[in-house]
């Protein structure tokens, strides 16, 4: 007797088991009725819906908060703000666990707004440490930042360069976290700490007009043709590059706010962060498509003309 058996002989009611004979097999029956395969093909069928549907979905994470400020750890009395900020997006990014390189052995192996989400704000805070590293005259510390940010967010712990082990995208990230917080212990513990000069500072902004513009060619591209990828992750990819760009020109807003105002950009520079931060907290009820494209890449070019002026208000 099975015991798909033992259980209808002990809750099958008598007054209904008439009715259950004459319109056939209880479901619990057939279930138990089928052969022991398709019992496994369901059971694993059901176990991945939980593992990478509902497990996926709840570690997904896009939350674009602009209200977040480094710490002391990486933002120590007088060193840069904006470099803080651009260390504090990236462990933060790792801490919620990097999924761009994620295998199918994970729950959010299948993601595309997370992944996508987090090669947007690597695409900015790269571009931004590899320019603002050339505007202060290549310091060390930024150098090698930049250059473990130059390490693909796809790039996992097997990989195509020799050894072909090791140095996957979050090894090479925390390096670059590393990094950025010695420049800053650097400045902070330097005798006569400085604002920097205009062309630090434009060099940045040029570094984050190039980084958007490239979303904004694949937004563009996305528009003319759905077919050439998800909307969905482009549209996160584009919100992730925003947000990382919007916090951290609040980061040189701070650093370089004598030069801000000196130059009389401080209105430019308000609606440039003000558009990043509607390109960044915008978040379609459910997947994103083409009106939603359209409307991000409208504030997307404005924020981007809006640093093109500030840069060639610091070319002056």
């Amino acid at each position: 007797m099975g015991i798909f058996d033992i259980f209808r002989r002990q809750t099958v009611n008598p007054v209904t088991a008439a009715s259950i004979d004459k319109g056939g097999t209880s479901v619990i029956g057939r279930i138990g009725a089928m052969p022991r395969w398709m019992l496994l093909i369901l059971g694993a069928f059901f176990a991945a819906i939980l593992y990478w549907g509902v497990i996926g979905s709840l570690l997904s994470d896009t939350k674009a908060d602009l209200t977040v400020r480094p710490g002391t750890t990486v933002l120590p009395p007088g060193g840069s703000v904006a470099v803080a900020t651009a260390a504090m997006l990236i462990d933060q990014a790792l801490g919620k666990g990097w999924t761009p390189n994620d295998s199918l052995l994970r729950p959010t192996g299948l993601l595309e707004d997370m992944p996508a989400f987090q090669r947007g704000q690597h695409s900015a805070i790269s571009a931004f440490v590899t320019s603002f590293d050339q505007g202060v005259g290549g310091d060390p510390e930024l150098s090698e930042a930049a250059d473990a940010l130059k390490t693909p967010p796809d790039r996992g712990w097997l990989h195509g360069d020799f050894p072909f082990v090791g140095g996957s995208a979050e090894s090479r990230y925390r390096d670059a976290v590393d990094a950025l917080a010695r420049y800053n212990r650097a400045v902070a513990e330097s005798e006569a700490p400085s604002e920097g000069d205009a062309r630090a500072l434009r060099l940045a902004l040029l570094g984050l007009s190039t980084a958007l513009g490239e979303e904004a060619g694949a937004v563009d591209r996305m528009i003319d043709d759905s077919r050439v990828g998800s909307a969905d992750a482009q549209f996160n990819e584009v919100r992730g590059a925003a947000y990382a760009a919007a916090m951290l020109m609040r980061g040189l807003r701070e650093d370089f706010g004598t030069t801000i105002g000196q130059r009389q950009l401080a209105a430019t520079w308000a609606e440039t962060t003000e558009a990043l931060d509607a390109v960044a907290g915008k978040r379609p009820t459910f997947a994103a498509g083409r009106q939603d494209l359209v409307e991000q890449g409208y504030f997307l070019m404005r924020a981007r003309e809006s640093l093109r002026t500030l840069a060639a208000g610091l070319a002056r």
